[in-house]
């Protein structure tokens, strides 16, 4: 009998080893080679750094695909390129909106006939929750409010009555850290929100126009904040077609619409005529002009300074546009010259109130000096002075970070 199922499993093996090779072609050599390597996997999604700012808010969580953590001191986070960041603190969710290297409350609420309301609920929920109650220095979200804010409930920022609804919040708040924690007015948070939105989108902007005629073109924007929604609006753009040396400017003062990204629009610009632009992300504008359209990208971005300076130089040689960042007493950024279509580094250093600048192209480098004034406070309100190819140059500071 065991001779018997020696054979019988013999058999079955012989059988069994006979059908893997037919299945696998059976000849030598005939048999088509097959390739069981998995593909490579994906590249791992872009990541770009952002801040949020009410001025800058450090305290938040914030997630993005992958991404994930808590604001930093200086509000920045991370997020994948493409996708959407969610921002919270503990059980209140404050929103979510796409990936950007700058958010702030007005791209967190919904467009419509309540998002005037939202913004300023979320500005002054944020505002209060502030450590040492001065949202001017930043916004501060300590470990301890971070900590209890696991227990709070969502927070219903279309509500008319937010002290009401901030009560139970507020009284914790003030409770870990040992401080008054006390809720702003709509007029102060919404005046905080927009003095931080008029430096945020203040800058030097070299791009192109389109149309009946085309070359290399230049925005510069700056303004100061008033009341919420509108904000008066101070701004020069510049075309330059070198074909035709056809130039084309415009500018004067109108307003700006704060929606999740700000819109610009100007019925008689100058030479220009009519000019309706927006942002399409905080960094980029585009729009159109009276004979086509129009493209922005942003120069001298933000690097974690605390003044942004904006303005222009010019001279019969020299009209640029400029924006630069000022952290102490280091100065540095870039300008736009649109007639040659050159971008100039610009550095320098400020010792007291006087100023050195150093601005350096690919074919050429500019000196000069300048003096800055001050505000009451004691912060640089405005920098005047003269390049060594005899053009001025004047640039209007704001609090940046």
């Amino acid at each position: 009998m065991k001779t018997m199922n020696r054979i019988l499993i013999g058999a079955v093996t012989l059988i069994a080893c006979c059908g893997l090779a037919a299945c696998s072609g059976g000849g030598s050599g005939d048999s088509a080679s097959v390739n069981n390597t998995p593909p490579p996997p994906p590249p791992p999604p872009a990541v770009q750094t952002g801040v949020f700012k009410d001025f800058n808010v450090s305290g938040l969580s914030f997630v993005s695909g992958q991404e994930s953590g808590i604001t930093t001191d200086n509000g920045r986070f991370t997020c994948e390129t493409g996708s959407d960041v969610a921002f919270s603190i503990g059980g209140v969710a404050l929103g979510q909106t796409a990936c950007a290297t700058f958010v702030a409350p007005n791209q967190l609420a919904t467009l419509g006939q309540t998002f005037d309301l939202e913004v300023s609920n979320l500005s002054r929920f944020l505002q209060m929750l502030d450590q040492d109650g001065d949202p001017d220095n930043g916004i501060v979200i300590s470990d301890a409010v971070q900590q209890v804010s696991a227990n709070w409930n969502q927070v219903d920022f279309l509500t008319a009555d937010l002290d009401n609804e901030l009560v139970t919040i507020i009284s914790d708040a003030a409770s870990v850290d040992g401080t008054l924690h006390a809720l702003p007015s709509a007029t102060e948070a919404d005046e905080h929100l927009s003095a931080t939105l008029a430096c945020a989108y203040a800058g030097a902007y070299a791009g192109s126009f389109s149309g009946s005629n085309s070359g290399a073109a230049a925005m510069v924007i700056g303004w100061n904040a008033a009341g919420f929604g509108h904000v008066p609006l101070a701004f020069e753009w510049q075309g330059y077609d070198a074909a035709d040396e056809f130039i084309v400017f415009g500018g004067g003062s109108g307003s700006i619409t704060i929606l999740d990204l700000p819109q610009i629009e100007h019925t008689a610009a100058g030479l220009a005529g009519p000019i309706s632009a927006m942002f399409i992300t905080p960094d980029s504008i585009s729009g159109t002009w009276d004979g086509g359209n129009l493209n922005f990208q942003r120069i001298g971005p933000d690097d974690g300074s605390a003044y942004r300076l904006v303005g222009s130089a010019g001279s019969a040689e020299v009209a640029a546009y400029i924006s630069v960042n000022l952290d102490d007493t280091s100065i540095s950024g870039e300008a736009f010259e649109v007639v040659e279509g050159t971008t100039f580094s610009v550095t320098g250093t400020l010792t007291g109130d006087s100023v050195s600048l150093t601005a350096t192209s690919a074919t050429e480098t500019l000196s000069g000096s300048g003096t800055l004034t001050r505000n009451a406070d004691n912060s640089p309100r405005e920098v005047q002075g003269t390049l060594d190819d005899g053009s001025t140059f004047s640039m209007v500071a704001c609090r940046l970070n």
